[in-house]
């Protein structure tokens, strides 16, 4: 009989590694997967920041359109420019965003492999 209960004291010692190991596991990836949803959202917040500020620079050059001589040809050759150059920050912004979505999607791919350790 005690060799049995040395047996079953063992299997459990072991187990109790397994999940020990698995909860260190899971652990890792809770604070992986945390810096990832912070760092995802801080980014968004700042290309949402940003794409209002562009939107506010917009909205004023329109309303002051009258100042910029925009029925001139070469007031309507700087708007133009300016309206392109807003374009292009526009673009640059979206651009880092699926970047940087890229990014975190691939760290969340790997952190589904940890989560999906077998328990026992």
């Amino acid at each position: 009989m005690s060799e049995q209960a040395g047996l079953a004291l063992g299997a459990i010692r072991a187990r109790q590694s397994a999940l020990a190991s698995q909860h260190g596991t899971a652990t890792d990836a809770d604070r992986a997967l945390a810096e990832v949803l912070a760092s995802a959202h801080a980014a968004t917040r700042e290309s949402l920041r940003r794409l209002d500020a562009i939107g506010e620079e917009i909205d004023r050059a329109d309303t002051g359109r009258a100042a910029l001589a925009v029925d001139t040809p070469v007031g309507a050759r700087e708007f133009h420019k300016f309206l392109v150059d807003k374009q292009r920050e526009i673009a640059a912004v979206v651009t880092n965003a699926h970047e940087l979505s890229r990014a975190k999607r691939a760290v969340l791919d790997g952190l589904r492999a940890q989560y999906a350790a077998p328990a026992g």
